[in-house]
């Protein structure tokens, strides 16, 4: 491919994927010129995406901005990365946008990989961009045809349906993908013409990861077996899938409409807003099983931040059971400090890992009780709370600066109210259950570690413990349909 066609055939994609992006989130008309935030590695498919931007911007005036996230895990050489894309930059007058962050914290306090934790912060730093800066319609990344070969792959033996398979989208809310009908060897073709150097990361071809030995040793293994371009094919899959599964997605979007209910806010695939706060067993058990499971997937992605990446088919069976066998007030645990809650016909999913767990002392907060209205509908009330709203001042949205409020009934409080911090033999009834249990198991569940329990905050009367403040609430808290004067009790740092 010569370096004019490259750059004509980027361009091409990038006006394609930025018309979509422009009309999937609805931009005012003065965003008709946005433009593109380039996700900037310093290696060679994020440097031709660059280059190509460049001469894209110039010829349609939009603007291009490029971010580049120092995660810290490789001293010197990450470093050095970040020079490399600030040298790039200025030469080319790209504004630049740099970050440093290291993944391990979050790795560590969410119970992910580092490699997942490194796509949350950069996602997040990438969110917080265009949310600055309205002119940027989207994030581009530099994921090629090789990329979306070796997706394909491993979530084939991974186990995956159909949507699985498709690989990486084109087009994910705000993240366009314009090189993946682009080959590595095309991307390093159209670098040596430039005469542009690149940076390089040893881990994607000596890493131990499963990306890098597919890369490494499986997709060679197909040339062997299959012939030249054989190792290309998992990518033209998800291209002939395309089409099929755009025509189910629509019929599951207009499905999920049908079952969701609009106690809350979730999230579309464009950013936008979606009532879908719970979702109507019933009317899911009632689908055919591959409609009723491609619709529980989709509800997922939309409540849950972060989406469904480590949801997988055994979890979703598992589901089911449950669902056709558990009763109202019945929970179940996902992976990724998520929990199912179910009740009466409603399904609701409850986040954790949301409170902050830096060591706090229970002598710097104090506890206010103040009578309520009684909601009209108390059910709904307690579903929407879950473990305990953060009223904030300021829209601040670190819950320090604010207070953690829970509402209940007025009647299931005993004596006095006080908070202290988490002891070793806690036990506490959880909502759901009928039966108490040690407070140490939930925190286990929930993945928080040990070393970091000592700053939970509990809030307790002379029956035993109310609340986990931010994670868990007991069930005598629980909010019925009969429920008369009410409470909130809130946890307030002093000041």
């Amino acid at each position: 491919m010569s370096r004019s066609h490259f750059i004509a055939k980027v361009s091409r994609r990038l006006d394609e994927l930025i018309e979509l992006v422009f009309s999937a989130t609805r931009h005012s008309p003065d965003s008709s010129n946005g433009g593109i935030l380039v996700a900037l590695s310093g290696g060679p498919d994020s440097v031709a995406l660059l280059l190509a931007a460049c001469h894209w911007a110039k010829e349609t005036g939009r603007p291009v901005v490029a971010a580049h996230l120092n995660h810290q895990l490789r001293g010197e050489q990450a470093d050095s990365d970040a020079r490399f894309c600030a040298e790039l930059c200025a030469t080319r007058s790209v504004q630049l946008h740099l970050h440093e962050q290291d993944p391990r914290p979050v790795a560590r306090s969410r119970g992910l990989g580092l490699e997942e934790a490194g796509r949350h912060l950069r996602r997040r730093f990438f969110r917080s961009l265009l949310d600055d800066h309205p002119e940027l319609l989207c994030v581009a990344t530099g994921h090629h045809r090789d990329d979306q070969a070796e997706t394909v792959v491993m979530r084939l033996f991974r186990g995956t349906g159909p949507d699985g398979l498709r690989g990486i989208r084109p087009l994910q809310g705000q993240t366009i993908h314009p090189l993946l009908e682009i080959s590595r060897r095309e991307i390093l073709a159209f670098l040596e013409q430039e005469n542009q150097p690149w940076r390089l990361d040893p881990t994607n071809m000596e890493g131990d990861n499963t990306r890098s030995r597919v890369r490494r040793e499986l997709l060679p293994l197909a040339r062997d077996i299959f012939g030249p371009g054989s190792d290309q094919v998992p990518a033209r899959l998800a291209e002939l899938l395309g089409p099929d599964q755009d025509l189910l997605d629509g019929i599951t979007e207009r499905t999920l409409g049908e079952l969701s209910n609009s106690n809350g806010q979730g999230r579309n695939p464009s950013g936008q807003a979606a009532e879908l706060s719970s979702l109507a067993i019933g009317g899911l058990l009632e689908l055919e099983p591959a409609m009723a499971r491609r619709v529980l997937l989709l509800w997922l992605k939309r409540v849950r931040s972060g989406g469904v990446t480590d949801i997988e088919m055994a979890h979703v069976a598992n589901i089911f059971v449950w669902l056709r066998e558990g009763s109202s007030g019945s929970r179940l645990d996902l992976p990724g400090q998520a929990i199912l809650c179910r009740d009466f016909d409603s399904l609701r999913l409850q986040e954790i890992g949301t409170v902050d767990l830096s060591l706090r002392s229970a002598a710097d907060y104090r506890i206010q009780v103040s009578r309520t209205p009684v909601p009209s509908d108390p059910v709904a009330w307690g579903l929407r709370e879950g473990a305990g709203g953060v009223s904030l001042s300021g829209g601040e949205s670190d819950p320090e600066s604010g207070s953690w409020n829970l509402t209940c009934p007025a009647s299931v409080l005993k004596g006095n109210l006080k908070i202290r911090n988490w002891r070793n033999g806690d036990r506490f009834q959880p909502f759901g259950l009928n039966g108490s249990r040690k407070l140490s198991d939930l925190l286990r569940e929930h993945r928080i570690p040990a070393n970091r329990r000592e700053g939970i905050l509990l809030v307790e009367d002379d029956a035993g413990i109310l609340w986990i403040v931010g994670i868990a609430r007991s069930e005598r808290t629980r909010l019925l349909p009969s429920t008369g004067q009410t409470v909130t009790i809130s946890v307030i740092k002093r000041y």
